[in-house]
């Protein structure tokens, strides 16, 4: 009954199909859909937990095609459109997974995305909504969690939902002389937020990176590396690929540019890092340089700005400015005696 009504609503007549251009929904009706589906959400919301049968499958596809129109279609008003498709998200987050289908029809009209023969608007319109989300910097759980996890989940049921979206989140690697985390591309945001100080969030970021990797480590790692993946390897148990001496390259995706500076990439911050010493610096430089270091350290706990620790023999920590003084306290005499 409240998917007919969210239908007539709609404005949609037989099976939901919209095409990419479609007239704007009105005020009036835009409100009313968007209080439609905030019943429906509070109906459905335990709906992955039951068992569906094959009748009930096809009302829920039924209802994840009205749904995709909801993601397509434009609302009148400021912030409106967001704010319908923002519905449909939570919506669709809470129907069975193999229902998701339905967001990919056959029918693919002019000016349509198309992949693997399947009409990808809804995937496109999906990844607008989560870039435009991702750059709020206000709210970002509340904002972002429902999306990743839609995208999530529906790559991980469906190949060519996944197959899209790492085409479009993890293209094949070119600049390797940045950090995976350094610029506005949907990759760049979402390395980002594999480091967020909500767990929560980063976790779902990381995962749907890990999804659209296929489950591969050394995959995940090449595209964010080993730094940002770090606490998903930790979480699921899996071990650093550079023990094992992994390849991370995809012989099919790889381009010139990244076969070329594969050897030169850190792991660690997936790019190209520059020599922590000048290479003319000779070895009695070095030796002066580590010298200075010791001294200024040693100078910043004389002050009490920092105090240095050490692992006694018990396995305790204690302070170490008993092994520090000595070696000052000789650098301090030969100068004066020079």
């Amino acid at each position: 009954m409240l998917t007919d009504l969210l239908q007539r609503t709609l404005g949609l007549e037989g099976a939901a199909a919209p095409g990419p251009e479609q007239p704007t929904l009105a005020r009036q009706p835009a409100e009313r859909a968007m209080e439609i589906l905030k019943i429906l959400f509070n109906i459905t919301v335990d709906l992955n937990r039951r068992q569906v049968d094959e009748e009930d499958a096809a009302q829920y596809r039924h209802l994840a095609a009205i749904l995709r129109h909801c993601l397509l279609t434009a609302a009148e008003g400021e912030g409106r459109t967001e704010e319908l498709q923002s519905h449909a998200v939570n919506l669709l987050v809470n129907l069975p997974l193999r229902c998701l289908d339905s967001l990919l029809p056959a029918r693919v009209p002019p000016g349509s995305a198309e992949y693997l023969g399947l009409n990808m608007d809804a995937l496109q319109t999906l990844l607008v909504f989560l870039d435009t989300r991702l750059d709020r910097g206000q709210r970002l759980a509340e904002a972002l969690n429902p999306v990743l996890l839609l995208l999530t989940t529906s790559a991980r049921a469906h190949r060519e939902t996944r197959k899209f979206l790492r085409m479009r989140v993890l293209p094949p690697l070119r600049e390797v002389r940045t950090r995976p985390e350094t610029g506005n591309s949907l990759r760049n945001k979402l390395v980002r937020l594999m480091t967020h100080v909500d767990t929560g969030l980063k976790h779902r970021a990381a995962e749907l990176l890990f999804v659209l990797c296929k489950g591969s480590v050394p995959r995940l790692v090449k595209y964010t590396g080993y730094g940002n993946a770090a606490g998903l390897l930790a979480i699921r148990g899996l071990r650093d690929p550079r023990a094992d001496g992994a390849d991370s390259s995809d012989t099919d995706s790889d381009t010139e540019e990244f076969k070329d500076a594969r050897a030169d990439i850190n792991p660690v911050t997936g790019r190209i890092e520059g020599s922590s010493l000048p290479p003319s610096m000779s070895e009695e430089q070095k030796q002066r340089e580590a010298q200075k270091l010791f001294l200024d350290l040693e100078r910043l706990a004389r002050g009490r700005i920092i105090q240095p620790l050490s692992l006694s023999a018990d396995g305790r920590l204690r302070p170490v400015e008993a092994m520090l003084r000595p070696l000052g306290e000789e650098r301090e005499s030969g100068s004066e005696s020079d």
